[in-house]
């Protein structure tokens, strides 16, 4: 299994990365094959993963498409249950939702 790292690049980024793969493989013939194929991915890969997470009576049922592990957050409960605080300070109860195997990055 190949792993996979997602990073959001802008318009400009993605662009500028783009530059500077055409200039090294005109530099660099002996990867070319490589660098084609990571233009590729780069040109047509969507800019985002598609992540759909199923809430059914207020709770995360399911997550899916996500290629990384989805840090859920929940703030239903009385305070003095909610054994977990958030960035902000927030108590809430936090778990990770796995990888999904359907994800399309």
């Amino acid at each position: 299994m190949t792993n996979q790292n997602w990073i959001g690049l802008s318009r400009h980024e993605r662009t500028l990365l783009l530059d500077a793969l055409k200039d090294f493989r005109r530099a660099n013939n002996r990867k070319a094959r490589e660098i084609d194929a990571l233009m590729v991915k780069l040109n047509y890969s969507p800019p985002h993963p598609e992540i759909t997470i199923g809430v059914h009576g207020g709770q995360v049922q399911w997550t899916l498409g996500n290629p990384f592990p989805v840090r859920v957050c929940d703030y239903d409960g009385d305070r003095e249950e909610l054994p977990d605080v958030d960035e902000r300070g927030q108590r809430c109860r936090i778990w990770f939702e796995p990888r999904s195997d359907n994800h399309h990055i």
